[in-house]
C-alpha cells in the first residue's frame, strides 16, 4: 500500500457481519488488511471518535510519510458516523 489514507467505509450490521463489530475495537488494537494475494499488513488503532454525518474530514490525505487506514461506519444508535483511525505498525 502507498503513504497516505486508505478508507474503507462498511455497513454496520447488527448481525455481526460487515463492521457490526467496529465498537469493540480499542487503541492500541491490531487491525490486519489482506490484500488479494493473502499478503497481510497490520494497523494500529491510534484514534476512535464519532462525528456527524456530513463531517467527511476522517477521509483526509495526510503527507507525513505514514500509511493510514480509516475505518468508517453509522453508529445505528444515535445517527452519527463511527471512525476509527490506525497507522501502520
Amino acid at each position: 500500500m502507498k503513504l497516505g489514507n486508505l478508507c474503507i467505509a462498511g455497513h454496520n450490521y447488527v448481525d455481526n457481519k460487515l463492521f457490526s463489530n467496529i465498537n469493540l475495537l480499542t487503541i492500541n488494537d491490531i487491525v490486519k488488511i489482506y490484500d488479494l494475494k493473502g499478503n497481510c499488513l497490520e494497523y494500529v488503532v491510534f484514534d476512535i471518535q464519532e462525528v456527524p454525518a456530513t463531517d467527511t474530514s476522517c477521509t483526509m490525505q495526510n503527507n507525513d510519510n505514514v500509511k493510514y487506514v480509516t475505518l468508517i461506519t453509522c453508529n445505528n444508535v444515535n445517527g452519527l458516523r463511527h471512525i476509527v483511525k490506525c497507522k501502520n505498525s
